[in-house]
């Protein structure tokens, strides 16, 4: 009997060992700066300073975390919805709403390639606007997650950006990590994508920066990627150029903000860092949160979930904000809402 405990031990062991191995040699491996192609019907046209112009934001939540949807990362049970038809229908009112919305530059998160989580649909084919150019970055690019059950299995994501204007150039960024192997292995690389725009009769750029900060650490991964996007908005603007960074935070972004503790959820968004961010205008919706708690369903709890406000953008002096607001969707397709903002590049 004993022999028998042993041999199976030793057998768990070594597949347990041969599986790590495994993961570990095929593990993504982004190098910190990396060029990236541009896709789509890239347009020739340049941005001008002092006209008006539109830019959005929207975590799409891989066309998965619709109102029916939870996580089970945020103390729900689910993986990934019952069906494609799910999936297809959230991505044609996500697209749909990106049309509507006429932005003139898109940072879209959570948009999957090709995830067993998503039904493998490559969602950068179905939501990038026939009239725009672009760049994708990976930020998820695991060939197996082993957790939970049933697993998530393979997935690839990332970064979505997209222009009505000439991009010179685009380029991945990576921000730093905090989880360690062999976590780190199944586990995602978060970045930021950076695409340059050429302004008319000037050699500056209107640099746009596309990120979804960290989530699920003790804040350490928080802190650590929010200076780093500080050192880099800083140096482009010391440059003389023209900076709108945006996306999901995963920290609050209203000062002074109080949370209701009667509402449901287990995951919280700790304020963002105010002291490592340089003292510049924020593009942010104060009256209307971007995202709902995963605890449960949007169906049937919608008054009972725990919102937020994490959501937004902050740009540089030299460039003024009109206007910020969620356009909202009731979170009928995602579990965040889109974050409209009207800016206008000054002297």
């Amino acid at each position: 009997m004993k022999k028998t405990i042993l041999i199976v031990c030793i057998s768990l062991v070594a597949v347990i060992g041969i599986f790590l191995g495994g993961i570990t040699l095929v593990e993504y491996r982004p190098q910190e700066r990396e060029t990236l192609h541009t896709i789509g019907n890239e347009s020739g046209d340049l941005v001008e300073t002092h006209k008006e112009y539109s830019i959005a934001s929207f975590n799409i939540g891989y066309g998965s975390l619709g109102e029916t949807e939870d996580f089970f990362l945020d103390g729900g049970v689910n993986i990934r919805p019952g069906s494609k038809a799910a999936v297809e229908n959230n991505l044609l009112h996500i697209k749909e709403k990106l049309h509507d919305l006429g932005s003139d530059f898109y940072v879209i998160q959570e948009v999957d390639e090709d995830s067993k989580r998503s039904y493998n649909i490559n969602q950068i084919d179905e939501l990038l606007l026939d009239s725009m150019g672009g760049s994708f970055a990976y930020n998820f690019k695991v060939k197996y997650v082993p957790f939970p059950f049933p697993p998530i299995g393979k997935v690839n994501s990332g970064l979505l950006s997209m222009a009505k204007f000439k991009i010179q150039d685009a380029e991945r960024v990576s921000l730093p990590n905090p989880f360690s192997w062999p976590l780190r292995t199944a586990n995602l690389k978060r970045a930021m994508l950076v695409t340059r725009h050429p302004i008319q009769d000037t050699e500056k750029e209107l640099v746009i920066i596309n990120f979804h900060l960290e989530a699920y650490d003790s804040g350490e991964g928080k802190i650590a990627q929010t200076k780093l996007l500080s050192e880099i908005i800083s140096k482009e603007y010391e440059k003389g150029n023209y900076v709108v960074a945006g996306g999901d935070w995963n920290q609050t972004l209203i000062k002074d903000f109080e949370a209701d503790p009667t509402l449901l959820t287990e995951w919280t968004a700790p304020t963002v860092a105010w002291d490592s961010l340089p003292n510049w205008e924020m593009g942010v919706d104060q009256q209307t949160p971007t995202n709902r708690s995963l605890i449960k369903p949007y169906v049937g709890n919608k008054d009972k979930l725990a919102k937020f406000f994490i959501d937004g953008f902050i740009v540089s002096p030299n460039i003024k904000i009109l206007e910020t607001r969620v356009s909202t969707m009731d979170f009928a397709y995602s579990d965040h809402e889109p974050v409209v903002m009207r800016f206008m590049l000054l002297d």
